[in-house]
Formats: structure tokens, sequence, C-alpha cells
């Protein structure tokens, strides 16, 4: 049996603020009335990723003395992030009970060989009746052979336009909610972002709490064997999940997953795009099938699905 699937650390409390829920928004590029006007606002929905930094712990900060301490996670990276909704999402005012655990450890062949170790972790969120309302359960990935990102394209951040120029940054604010009937193949259009900036990649740090150096401090990233600061994956996954939210509405969301693809570096123009793969049933009604990409040259660097309720009158 192995030692590790099982192990939990101490239960929690998260509460969702409007305040928190406004700045993580805008650090997903979106200035949208449910987030930034709405004081009974449900959250962008990967915000729960919030939960582990800000009020709780994650694997590769556990707390000291609890059974998670003991495991050697050292080196990991993020492989993929899952949140699922067992109904209507949280609301600002929720005070919720997270409960974390180990929910499966195991190793498996890489494609370009070597073993790679993984985590998966299960975070439950509960509210004050005990009913399950949101599951969070990211993957952790550690190489047997550790090493570092590569090089940056283009000679790295330091000949990248990596300084903040001014641009706004509400992009996803052009994505309206769907009208009419949806068929598959129907999406509500790409958001192309500038250059991505060391601001941008601070913004989404200091509002989702991920706050490793290698992230933005150059040092730092060498000595972890990097060419250079890179940024957080789930920045990316963070707007895919926003873009369908303001596509099929906040309210409606019910699972979403994102799997991480290649590193993204300061300088980097991406593009966020998505399109319905099918339609579904569910206890609450009919859903519907979000495909995700987030691309850089046409190419995917992060790929998500997403399951939304449908929205009246769609």
């Amino acid at each position: 049996m192995d030692a590790i699937k099982g192990l939990r650390g101490p239960d929690y409390r998260v509460h969702i603020e409007w305040g928190a829920i406004r700045q993580f928004a805008r650090s997903l590029y979106s200035t949208h009335p449910a987030w930034l006007d709405d004081p009974q606002a449900v959250p962008p929905p990967t915000f729960l990723v919030m939960a582990g930094y800000h009020w709780g712990y994650i694997l590769e900060r556990a707390p000291e003395g609890s059974a998670l301490a003991g495991i050697d996670c050292l080196g990991t990276t993020d492989g993929e992030q899952s949140f699922e909704f067992f109904g209507p999402p949280p609301r600002v005012g929720d005070v919720l009970t997270a409960s974390t655990e180990v929910a499966d450890h195991f190793f498996k062949t890489g494609r370009a060989g070597g073993r790679l170790e993984f985590f998966v972790m299960r975070t439950d969120f509960r509210d004050a009746t005990g009913r399950l309302v949101a599951r969070w359960m990211p993957t952790s990935i550690r190489p047997e052979r550790r090493g570092g990102t590569g090089g940056a394209p283009d000679g790295g951040p330091m000949r990248r336009p990596w300084l903040h120029p001014g641009e706004k940054r509400n992009q996803l604010d052009a994505v309206r909610p769907a009208l009419g009937p949806l068929s598959v193949g129907d999406g509500p259009g790409p958001v192309e972002m500038p250059a991505l900036t060391l601001t941008d990649m601070i913004r989404y740090q200091c509002a989702s709490g991920e706050d490793s150096p290698g992230h933005h401090d150059t040092l730092a990233a060498r000595a972890h064997g990097m060419a250079d600061f890179i940024s957080v994956g789930m920045h990316h996954a963070g707007v895919l999940g926003a873009y369908g939210a303001h596509w099929l509405g906040p309210e409606n969301v019910r699972a979403f997953r994102a799997r991480f693809l290649t590193t993204v570096w300061p300088g980097d123009a991406l593009t966020y795009r998505g399109r319905i793969t099918g339609f579904g049933d569910s206890d609450e009604g009919p859903t519907v099938e979000l495909a995700l990409d987030c691309l850089r040259e046409g190419e995917p660097v992060v790929r998500a699905s997403a399951v939304f309720l449908r929205p009246e009158g769609a």
C-alpha cells in the first residue's frame, strides 16, 4: 500500500470575499460587472486556487507537524488543475471548510523517457451545513532527471517587452454573453492579448497568492535551473476559465480542468479561444461542454475543458 496516498492535512476555513474576487478578476484581464459590481458575486471558475495560498496550504507548502509535511515533493511542477462544483458555486459571504488529502500517488514513464512521479491532491470545500460545494484537484509532477525549462526564446526576458507598456488589461470584456441557440463549434471568438509583461505576472501572483520567486526573480529562477523567470501556468488557465464564464455566465460553471503543455515567458503574445464540443444533461438541467486553448503563435501552451449549465434562452 502506498504510504503517501490518503495522508491528510488540517482543515481550514475559506472566506469568499468580494475584494479578493475583484483583485483576482482584474489579474485575469476582466472588469466584468458580475465580479466588480455585484456584492453577491460568484467568483471566476479557478478562484479557489487561492485557498491553499491565502487561507491554508498546498502539498509543496504543507503545515509543520502535519502528516503532509514529511512528503518529499521537492522539484515538482504543475501538471494539471481541476475544479468541480456540486450545484451552485460559492458566493461572496460564504465561509467554506476545506479538507485536503493526497488522492493519488504514482509513477509513469515520460514520453522522453525517464520516470515521472505524480502527486494528486484533493481539497473538498463544504458549507456550514456540510454540503460538498466544490472540489479542487491539482496534480504535481516530478521528473526523475531534474532540470530547467530550457532557454528562453529571443535571448530571454531581458530582451523582451517585460516592463508594463501601459496598455489596458481588460481584453476579456470583449466576450459578450451567449445569446440565441447554441451549436457544436460555436464560440465567443478569440481574445488576443498584448505581450505578457512582468507586471501582468506579478498582478496574478499577488491575487492568487502563488508568490514563488521563480516567477518574477531572475536569480531565483536560475538557482533552480531555469533560464529565467517564467509565468505561472494557472494564470492562463484562469483566463480561460474566466473567458468561458464571460460567455456562459459565472454562476453556470460546474467543472473546469486545465493541462499545462509548455513554458510561458514574459513577452509572449497569447491568444485565448474556445468552442462548444457537445451538450449534456445533469440533475440541474442541460449543460454545455467547452474546449479551451491558450495559444502562442498558433500552438497551445495551456489546454482546458469546461462544463457549464446551458444559459436560459441559449
